[in-house]
């Protein structure tokens, strides 16, 4: 099976890193072969694995998706999403407060007026949220192009909130709108076996 181009007892780990210094083609995971069974994960969830793992050293979404639309597909394009969104942006907390990765912080006093935040992270934010929650209310193009991280965020939101693919396309880092694409494509599906 070797000398027909099968990986035959690689871990998946040890796969991936070849495929991935190679910049080979992610479908030799489907490729991967035993040649006796063993204790522990199936062949199907070692195939799965190399996915995964290609996935996260590539940071590339479209790997994810032979994995979808199962929990481990979904678990991909988290994994992924989270290596290339880098932590910019505000988060809100039961406790009502607001925290930025830029060290901002800030009470949460509500979205119906973005004025009354002074900083510009929690106005962002607080833009960020009115388009996430709000019906009818897209305010992305009141958060500035640069860093562009934030309005494709907001972008991101508006495409999932409307269920349309198509917004997607104006998310300027080719990942980011892959992940959204993709997001969107498969909300709702259920799990399958790969």
């Amino acid at each position: 099976m070797q000398l027909m181009g099968y990986p035959v007892d690689i871990p998946p780990s040890e796969l991936a890193d070849e495929i991935a210094a190679e910049n080979g083609d992610p479908l030799r995971c489907r490729r991967l072969q035993q040649t006796v069974p063993t204790m522990g994960p199936s062949l199907a969830e070692k195939r799965m694995l190399c996915f995964f793992l290609l996935a996260q050293k590539k940071k590339d979404p479209s790997i994810c998706e032979l994995l979808l639309p199962s929990e481990y597909g979904w678990d991909c394009l988290g994994t992924v999403a989270s290596l290339i969104y880098t932590g910019y942006g505000c988060s809100s907390y039961a406790s009502g407060e607001i925290y930025c990765s830029s060290g901002v912080r800030g009470r949460n006093t509500g979205i119906d007026d973005c004025g009354k935040y002074k900083e510009a992270d929690l106005k962002y934010w607080c833009y960020v949220e009115r388009t996430r929650t709000l019906e009818g209310v897209f305010d992305c193009d009141k958060i500035p192009a640069d860093p562009p991280i934030l309005r494709d965020e907001c972008q991101r939101w508006y495409a999932y909130k409307l269920k349309d693919a198509s917004l997607c396309s104006s998310i300027r880092d080719g990942k980011l709108r892959k992940v959204c694409e993709l997001k969107v494509k498969y909300r709702g599906s259920g799990s399958s076996a790969l």
